[in-house]
């Protein structure tokens, strides 16, 4: 089950475990913070964008009840922690799929209630850059933009169907623009506070909203 330097997490809700190699990329808070914003029902069916080692999608399920939750990671080897990590937990209704996220509408279709992304934050030129490719494209919009990642959430959303995501606060206006102009519009932004640097934002959109925004501090 654990290949080379990976590693068995306890994920702290329902005995629930996951696989994690820190030479790869290993969750951070903000992960399990999304998790917990994002609402779902039992009858939802939940797209997790930019899953990584699949953190998000497996805590989601376990506490939405969801009907179905699909993660999508473009890197093979964090997919391939994510399928185990979904068989060693005796997950059935999670898929792993490892493809990029552009377009993945077309393997799985749309019509979604939930979509979740926490995306790369750091523009492809900002900042200093991992020498470790997998850590740099976790980081980095190297494979995939925040233009993109909104585009495709929205083609996968239902009409009134939700969308959650985490950045930092220098991205704001971005984040806001774009949902505006793929049609999710802004509900609800958490703001975390951090002494280490800039603030993380959490935003909740839905597709087709009507306008409307609520700020928690």
């Amino acid at each position: 089950m654990l290949l080379e330097d990976e590693r068995l997490d306890d994920l702290q809700f329902n005995n629930l475990y996951i696989i994690q190699n820190p030479n790869l990329y290993c969750f951070t808070s903000d992960a399990v913070e999304l998790c917990n914003y994002v609402r779902a029902g039992v009858k939802d069916r939940i797209v997790d964008l930019c899953s990584g080692s699949g953190v998000i999608g497996i805590l989601a399920q376990a506490k939405t009840k969801a009907k179905e939750v699909i993660l999508v990671e473009i890197q093979p080897e964090l997919a391939d922690m994510s399928k185990r990590s979904v068989e060693y937990n005796q997950l059935k209704n999670i898929k792993v799929v490892n493809a990029p996220l552009q377009d993945i509408h077309k393997q799985i279709g749309t019509g979604y209630e939930v979509v979740v992304c926490n995306p790369p934050y750091k523009i492809n030129n900002g900042g200093k850059i991992s020498e470790k490719k997998e850590i740099a494209i976790c980081k980095h919009e190297i494979t995939v933009t925040l233009e993109e990642i909104i585009k495709e959430a929205s083609v996968l959303l239902k009409s009134g169907g939700r969308f959650y995501t985490v950045n930092k606060e220098e991205r704001l206006v971005d984040l806001l623009c774009l949902m505006r102009k793929y049609h999710i519009e802004p509900k609800n932004i958490k703001i975390r506070p951090s002494t280490k640097g800039a603030n993380i934002i959490l935003v909740e959109g839905k597709k087709d909203g009507r306008s409307g925004l609520s700020i928690q501090l």
